[in-house]
């Protein structure tokens, strides 16, 4: 640790000579690398060392928002990659967001895009071609298809699985580039109340309250949280004279905080469950957010969210009629609000094009599913599954004589006529699992996938569309320390609404269903107790791809033809001791546009590396550093080309138990982001500079 400390030091008095920085910042840096050091120094010698041991977490993951149990290694998950986050992983690591808690974990690249909004890339896929879950609810924003992960805090988070390839036909449709299902919490057998409270630079500030217990044959959960900030402030060396990020670019950056990334984040989790016996289990979910945003600039654009709204309904029950026989049911409701507003606040920043003076979004998504399982013990598994979601889309857009729209000639200044597009998703799927032998493990899915539009407000109606795709895998224990798998499988992504729709952005009514036919081979060995490793190849052959083309100076979404993307995955986790971990992983993707010269894909980085170093001392201190490293991803504007800069981040969280008094324990925190202050982006704006957060956590059990 103290090597640890002496390399951010040298890392941080480099950074200074060599950038020849003016003698306020280099005093600023002395300030901060002295904070730094002697927090660590003072938390390990100075401590109070804890007074009881901690008990286990009371809190249980919530299994019927899983889809596919990983926890029972269900063959469908192994024949391919599934990583787990468990909420010991995003506490580690000081998440706040899941987008915080996504971004190391081999495969997965999370960026920031246009309007302040985090995104996953998962092995080279955009996300809306992935499907994003909360306990099996599909939470996206039934316009774009996607959803913003740095609105959706953690606090309530069991753990998050992310399944990459050839995933389960029980997810249903439109999981090509994969599936993020984010598990809450539920109540553990013995009650707890945990409340947590952390501040930052500028004016940042958290309160989280939890609260969970079981009553009889009843549990339940609740937790409440409440985020503020300013926002955040960008790197001591950005340069405002920067051509791509700086005062004089699209971004208008002059340093400081940067423009429009405050924030306020409400959420509600509450869960209520009924198990009479261990064969019947029956819960009732909601999960609310309620949000208030800046939208950090681009393309002259000065936007906000004064009102950012989503909550979920999801009522779900298993019931194991017998050993041969179980059934699982969901019903479950979407409602999403939000209010944009144009925020020009002077001559100098004033938009000479604005696409809106207001814009309000009114969607909901209501849906379920219907999974029937049949275990005929070692000889089958066999799942049958049907899932429906109806998505539904309102606009309004209120326009003044600048607006966009009136300069092309559309409707006149005032609010404009309610646009209203639907569209019914189905699916149908067969599963089995066999096993022959106790080593080999087969894999056979299909799923008969149909999308059926109802409302084009105006534009002409497309067909409706159906696709059937199969897909197959294998896991095979080689020894009992080398698990061996493979898996290949046919996917589809419909177009989303405002790629049908869309006419800011080039809605297109013709365009075809996106289609991959994906591959993978991987190996999993533990070479000794204490060290595990596994590799991945992936290879996906993608069919008529969506994105906007230019076409007579105006942007389409179009299917661009054919796209390769292959690449390896590796990843290693280390026991050093029982108090001492290292996990390290490493990607390389490559992505080759077949139109456009075999062009790789725009924000696709070629390289990543992540490190993280957890220890935990006998008297309740724990540390945990997390660097990483991205290389190789370019930035596509008209005909001009940028190959973004390389970049590693370090960031670092302490943390201290203080035992307990009166049955109520304490945990103090500290963590820091990007140590080394280091001045990046990935073509959407510059990005955050150093930044801390400090807090303290009260349990009672």
């Amino acid at each position: 640790m103290i090597n640890l400390l002496y390399y951010i030091y040298i890392e941080l008095r480099e950074k200074v000579v060599k950038k020849k920085v003016k003698e306020k910042k280099f005093v600023m840096f002395k300030k901060y690398s002295l904070a730094i050091v002697c927090s660590f120094i003072s938390i390990f010698f100075i401590a109070i060392p804890s007074l009881a041991q901690e008990k286990k977490a009371r809190a249980s993951v919530f299994e019927l928002g899983e889809v596919v149990v990983t926890a029972r290694k269900e063959a469908v998950s192994l024949a391919t990659t599934v990583t787990e986050i468990s909420a010991r992983d995003i506490n580690a690591q000081g998440a706040q967001t899941v987008a915080h808690a996504l971004d190391h974990i081999p495969g997965v690249d999370v960026q920031t895009g246009g309007k302040g909004q985090s995104f996953v890339n998962i092995r080279g896929f955009s996300q809306e071609d992935v499907k994003v879950m909360i306990d099996g609810v599909p939470a996206h924003e039934t316009y774009f298809g996607s959803l913003d992960l740095s609105l959706i805090p953690v606090d309530s988070i069991a753990k998050i699985t992310v399944t990459k390839g050839a995933s389960s036909v029980l997810y249903g449709a439109n999981t090509m580039g994969g599936v993020i299902n984010i598990i809450t919490k539920k109540g553990g057998k013995e009650p707890v109340t945990e409340f947590t409270t952390s501040f930052g630079d500028y004016n940042t500030r958290n309160y989280i309250f939890n609260h969970g217990a079981t009553a009889g044959k009843f549990n339940y959960w609740l937790t409440y949280g409440y985020r503020e900030s300013d926002g955040f402030r960008l790197s001591d060396d950005f340069d405002e004279n920067s051509k791509w990020v700086g005062k004089n670019s699209q971004y208008h950056e002059d340093g400081g905080k940067r423009d429009l990334s405050d924030y306020i984040k409400r959420t509600v989790n509450a869960k209520i469950g009924y198990e009479p016996d261990k064969d019947t289990k029956l819960y009732l979910s909601f999960d609310y957010h309620n949000n208030e945003r800046g939208c950090p600039t681009e393309y002259d654009r000065y936007w906000a969210f004064s009102k950012w709204d989503q909550w979920h309904l999801n009522l779900v029950g298993e019931k194991k009629f017998n050993e041969l026989l179980t059934i699982k049911a969901r019903a479950f409701y979407v409602d999403h609000d939000d209010t944009m507003i144009d925020v020009s606040w002077d001559d100098d920043h004033q938009t000479k094009k604005k696409w809106f003076e207001e814009s309000e979004y009114d969607d909901y998504s209501i849906g379920g599913e219907l999974h029937t399982y049949f275990d005929f013990g070692k000889l089958s598994l066999l799942k049958i599954g049907f899932n429906y979601i109806k998505d539904n889309h309102k606009q309004k857009d209120y326009l003044d004589g600048n607006s966009f729209s009136v300069i092309k000639g559309w409707d006149g200044p005032g609010w404009q006529p309610e646009e209203e597009s639907e569209a019914d998703t189905y699916t149908f799927a067969l599963e089995d699992e066999i096993k022959p032998t106790e080593r080999l493990s087969f894999v056979f899915g299909v799923s008969y996938d149909y999308y059926d539009p109802k409302k084009a407000h105006g534009q002409p109606l497309p067909d409706s569309i159906d696709t059937i795709n199969p897909q197959g895998g294998v896991a095979f224990d080689l020894t009992d320390d080398t698990i061996l798998h493979a898996s290949i499988g046919k996917k589809t992504r419909f177009p989303q609404l405002k790629e049908l729709y869309s006419e800011y952005t080039g809605g297109n009514p013709d365009l075809d269903p996106q289609k991959t036919i994906c591959y993978e081979v991987g190996a999993e060995h533990y070479f000794t107790a204490f060290l595990k490793g596994s590799i991945s190849y992936f290879y996906n052959d993608i069919d008529d791809m969506i994105d906007q083309e230019t076409i007579a100076d105006e942007k389409v979404y179009v299917n661009t033809g054919k796209v390769r993307i292959q690449g390896v995955e590796m990843d290693f986790d280390m026991n050093i001791t029982d108090c001492f971990r290292v996990g390290a992983n490493y990607t390389y993707l490559s992505t080759r546009d077949k139109e456009n010269n075999d062009r790789e894909l725009e924000g696709r980085p070629r390289h990543r590396v992540n490190l993280d170093l957890r220890y935990q001392f006998s008297f309740g201190l724990s540390t945990n550093l997390q660097a990483s490293y991205t290389q190789r991803q370019f930035e596509y504007d008209d005909d001009e080309t940028r190959k973004c800069s390389d970049f590693f981040l370090i960031n670092a969280r302490v943390s201290q138990k203080l035992g307990r008094l009166w049955g109520v324990g304490s945990e103090l925190f500290f963590d820091v982001s990007n140590i080394t202050d280091k001045n990046y982006d990935e073509g959407s704006g510059p990005m955050p500079g150093r930044n801390f957060l400090a807090g303290l956590t009260l349990r009672y059990w």
